[in-house]
């Protein structure tokens, strides 16, 4: 901004150069009949943002695919897309921090790249739940998943924004001749995708370890309470002798039900294991009888009578 002869000039861009006229024109200036359009720059911009939300629109869906095929759930599906979707709004803080306008061709690819980190971070997090849900309450194993994956998520957040935050303020490097400089135009053609990228990994993070754990421990809630809502009117509209009641009434008895103490004995599980195996025992050797005891063998064997009944 700068004022010269009693006249503030302020630069504008393109963009609001062409809004101001488009609220100029639609207020009724030209006669009926006559309709207008622009062509250049702002038709290949027009022509580029359709672009873009198409392929965007298009990954989304081939995602949602990949998901539905990889998880067997919708709901784990649509809690993916959803985080990616939510990751967009880092996308415009940092380009409001950053006093950035929003760029069709360099944003919006930053967008599409940040929605692949976003959905890998996801995936795995997902993946590990899935493991530990097998031989652990959910609860538990949603838990257990935060615990185990926060410390992957957050190194691979913090190298790739410390890798892409030279690009992102504008810093080139010359490593051949030594220095560097501020904004040179290679930097300004790569600052607005690294600042859609730095800013969106940012809350995409938070996404990830908070808002997908905070969502699949949502579900198990609301499923268990629905249980617990649909067993109560099942009682209640049944009576007491129904199959519901019944079911209820031996869960909360075997909830009241202590266990016993188990008592370890070393005398007993600390004996040598008995072979139960059938050849094992044929081929053990037959037990040493006494001579003493054994049959003399000239003696003639004795017999009883048997005496027969009608």
């Amino acid at each position: 901004m700068a004022k010269e002869d009693g006249l503030t000039r302020t630069p504008v861009t393109a963009n609001e150069r062409i809004e101001a006229l488009d609220a100029w024109l639609q207020t009724g200036v030209l006669p009926a009949g006559v309709d207008y359009e622009w062509t250049g720059d702002a038709e290949e911009q027009a022509e580029s943002m359709a672009f873009l939300g198409q392929a965007f629109m298009g990954a989304l869906f081939l995602m949602f695919i990949i998901l539905l095929a990889q998880f067997n759930s919708l709901y784990n599906s649509v809690l993916v897309l959803l985080a990616v979707m939510l990751s967009t709004a880092g996308v415009l803080v940092g380009m409001l921090v950053m006093q950035q306008p929003f760029s069709i061709i360099m944003t919006g690819t930053g967008i599409v790249a940040l929605a692949g980190i976003v959905v890998n971070n996801n995936i795995v997090l997902i993946d590990t739940y899935q493991d530990y849900a097998r031989y652990m309450p959910r609860i538990e194993a949603i838990t257990r998943t935060a615990e185990a994956r926060i410390r992957p998520v957050l190194l691979t957040t913090i190298t790739t924004m410390a890798g892409l935050a030279p690009m992102m303020l504008g810093l080139s490097l010359d490593f051949f001749n030594g220095g560097y400089s501020i904004d040179s135009p290679t930097a300004l053609w790569w600052k607005q995708l690294a600042t859609a990228v730095v800013f969106g990994l940012g809350i995409a993070t938070v996404l990830t370890l908070v808002f997908t754990p905070s969502m699949l421990a949502l579900r198990i809630w609301i499923v268990t309470y629905a249980g617990w809502i649909s067993r109560l009117f099942a009682r209640l509209s049944m009576g007491r002798s129904s199959r519901a009641a019944a079911d209820w009434a031996l869960a909360r008895a075997a909830k009241r039900q202590s266990l016993g103490e188990l008592q370890w004995d070393p005398e007993v599980f600390d004996a040598e294991p008995v072979i139960a195996d059938s050849k094992a025992h044929d081929a053990a050797p037959a037990p040493q009888q006494d001579e003493s005891a054994q049959p003399d063998s000239d003696a003639t064997p004795t017999t009883k009578p048997v005496k027969a009944t009608e």
